[in-house]
């Protein structure tokens, strides 16, 4: 089946006029027959039986006539075998029937600023944005689109932040090529990007043009430098020397965003340009000066081995295997650590889980639907118009999926996120949207009860709203909720930068902030006590979902530490809540309850230490968890007492199956009871704790 491309290009061959004669090329060993067609003022480049294969990656060249020749209307599309090259040099130089005929002193800046290169990939056109402005390729967007391609049949294969912005406006974020968001998908683009420049050394070769070496590949050096001298020197000549006719050597070439052409991966930014290069630029003078022994250039390379080492930001960074270097070198590579997010609080380890869905664009505050968005989208953007003021109207909205599982497929998945700005808010807002775990009737009722009663409490849920709607293609009742988008990351994903430690003048240096980890274990003890007054518990699982990435940390400037402090925790599920499954008033079912939590609060409080137990020590953390689990407690059980009458007479009335009110009358009474007992559940606490200690250091 032919795709939406060589269907176009059928359509040209038809349609349009043929200039007369062929083109034959020579290159890369072979000869290629290319064809032209003029379509208005538009001409068409074809190499002959190009598009037969259409599975291939056929090179494609777009560029506006007047960018080749002064004056003149129309786009050159150009389409081959091979690379871009093989149409690119003839067109410049005027061989393809003197379209475009560039002095051979501009022609590298017209490639690289004017000529937009993209690929056909299995039937869509992948554009590479490479050096060329983002109005340039939006520009072409618009041709191609006029000549009748959808909206996705042409994809933006990089995330330059530019345009990437411009499409989010658009509300077309889905048109730009997501990230990898799995190992195996990252790993595949990790190993793609690997290339050499001269000498033996590979780099992993971004998007924007930044080489970065790896540890791992620099330790190389140190090797050769025993077993093979030669090598080892052109290998730092590489990365120092400055070559004939150049100005810098390779790690002081600008690059991007105060990148450098060369750059040592996992070094924090500019560190390597202060402690490390100097000394291989200044050992490189040497031997070039015969000042320095070769035994002697062998130990310095070895000790250039060990700092390097030694200043990774993370020890996982030296192990190209990792998870972490994986993951972080992705970022690297697609450019999109460098995309900023001035006008939302969403993190990089959030985003690269969530694909981009087709929605709407807004002109004048009305919605122009993709042909792709589906039901699920169109209600989600429907209801997002319904809370919005009178006088308000969208400017434009994302709808994203939240991809948690491999195995499902895109656009089924079951949470879903919109971020949408309006024209009377200066950020965007960011909902989650997600189908009810059960879809026992009554559920959808039962969980917001539970949100806005433990709410009223102190617990700290965001706003939820249920939506309700019919699915067409099944004619069954749909019912999903919109809650809000907590700022912040669960523990495990809050970004290293967190804890690095500062000194006077705000720059990183070696070790963690102990601030940062007892201000983190506060808020894991905050946590804790709203699920315990909330009592959650799953049943199938026998676990209370704490530490199961539930609970959203939230960082801010501190102005008297003079850096990012942890300052409040969200609880993002309210699945679980009012589960604990014997309600009966008596100590024994209490004495059960305190040990089954407090020991979950434990396990989780010992393996976050673990990772940072050489900034603290476990009593410091234990107390400060504790008292953050007090005075949360506390408050809560102050919000209790001073409307203790309309708590205990609420009953929301939702079906007698759920045995809301027996549940809600144990939850509050444990609360009372947590708050008069606190010096007792402390002293239970660390009981558990040291268990806890104990076994784990029996582990293997």
């Amino acid at each position: 089946m032919k795709n939406n491309v060589v269907t176009f290009i059928d359509r040209v061959r038809r349609e349009a006029r043929r200039k007369s004669g062929t083109v034959t090329v020579k290159s890369t060993g072979r000869t290629r027959t290319f064809m032209a067609y003029d379509w208005g003022c538009d001409t068409f480049i074809f190499e002959k039986d190009a598009w037969l294969d259409q599975d291939g990656h056929q090179p494609m060249l777009l560029v506006r006539k007047r960018d080749l020749v002064k004056d003149t209307a129309g786009y050159v599309l150009t389409m081959t075998t091979g690379n871009h090259a093989v149409a690119a040099m003839p067109l410049l130089s005027g061989q393809f029937w003197n379209v475009g005929r560039v002095p051979a002193a501009r022609r590298s800046t017209i490639l690289s600023t004017k000529v937009i290169c993209a690929n056909m990939v299995e039937g869509k056109i992948e554009v590479s944005q490479r050096e060329v402005p983002t109005d340039l390729v939006v520009q072409a967007d618009e041709w191609l689109q006029a000549l009748g391609f959808m909206l996705d049949d042409i994809v933006m294969s990089e995330r330059n932040d530019v345009a990437l912005d411009y499409y989010r406006r658009l509300g077309q974020e889905w048109r730009v090529k997501p990230l990898a968001w799995s190992r195996k998908e990252m790993e595949l683009a990790t190993q793609a990007s690997r290339k050499r420049i001269n000498s033996p050394l590979r780099y992993y070769h971004s998007i924007k043009g930044v080489h970065f070496l790896a540890y791992s590949e620099f330790h190389k050096i140190s090797e050769w430098a025993v077993t093979d001298y030669p090598k080892a020197l052109a290998c730092l000549r590489e990365l120092v020397s400055v070559a004939e006719n150049e100005k810098r050597s390779y790690v002081r070439t600008p690059k991007f965003h105060g990148h450098y052409e060369i750059e040592l991966f996992g070094m924090q930014r500019g560190e390597a340009l202060q402690r490390l290069i100097p000394s291989i630029e200044r050992m490189m003078e040497w031997i070039t000066l015969n000042m320095i022994e070769q035994q002697d250039v062998v130990t310095s390379i070895q000790a250039f081995d060990e700092l390097f080492r030694a200043s990774l930001e993370r020890p996982e960074l030296e192990d190209e295997a990792s998870e972490d270097f994986i993951e972080t070198l992705y970022m690297h590579l697609t450019g999109a650590i460098y995309v900023g997010h001035s006008d939302s609080s969403i993190t990089p380890a959030f985003d690269d889980r969530r694909t981009a869905l087709p929605g709407a664009t807004y002109r004048g505050g009305r919605p122009e639907f993709h042909h792709r968005a589906d039901e699920r989208t169109r209600i989600l953007l429907g209801n997002i118009e319904k809370v919005m003021s009178q006088d308000e109207s969208l400017e434009y909205a994302n709808v994203y999926e939240l991809r948690t599982n491999a195995d499902v497929q895109l656009g089924l998945g079951i949470p879903r996120e919109i971020v949408f700005k309006t024209n009377r808010r200066p950020l965007c807002t960011s909902l989650i949207e997600k189908r009810l775990k059960l879809k026992k009737p009554g559920y959808g009722s039962y969980m917001l009860a539970r949100v806005y009663a433990f709410k009223e409490l102190g617990v700290s849920f965001g706003d939820y709203k249920l939506l309700r709607w019919v699915e067409n293609t099944t004619g069954k009742e749909v019912t999903t909720f919109i809650r809000t988008r907590y700022p912040g990351d669960s523990l495990d994903y809050i970004p290293a930068r967190h804890f690095v430690k500062l000194d006077e003048r705000g720059h990183g240096t070696k070790g963690e902030d102990p601030e940062i980890i007892l201000g983190l274990g506060a808020l894991l003890g905050s946590a804790a006590a709203q699920n315990m007054v909330l009592k959650k518990y799953l049943p199938e699982t026998k676990s209370c979902r704490y530490g199961e990435g539930k609970e959203i940390f939230e960082f801010s400037y501190d102005i008297k530490q003079n850096r990012e402090m942890p300052v409040r925790v969200s609880i993002c599920s309210v699945r679980g809540a009012l589960g604990w499954p014997n309600l009966v008033h008596d100590q024994q079912n209490l004495d059960v309850l305190v040990e089954f939590y407090l020991t979950r609060y434990a396990e989780v409080l010992v393996g976050f230490w673990k990772k940072h137990q050489e900034a603290v020590t476990i009593n410091e953390l234990a107390t400060r968890f504790f008292d953050g689990f007090a005075l949360k407690t506390q408050e809560m059980n102050w919000n209790y007492q001073v409307r203790r009458e309309q708590f205990e007479a609420f009953d929301p009335g939702v079906r007698a199956q759920y045995n809301f009110k027996a549940q809600w009358e144990f939850a509050l009474w444990t609360l009372h009871l947590q708050a008069n007992h606190l010096d007792f559940l402390r002293e239970k606490f660390m009981g558990f704790l040291e268990g806890v200690l104990a076994r784990t250091k029996e582990q293997p």
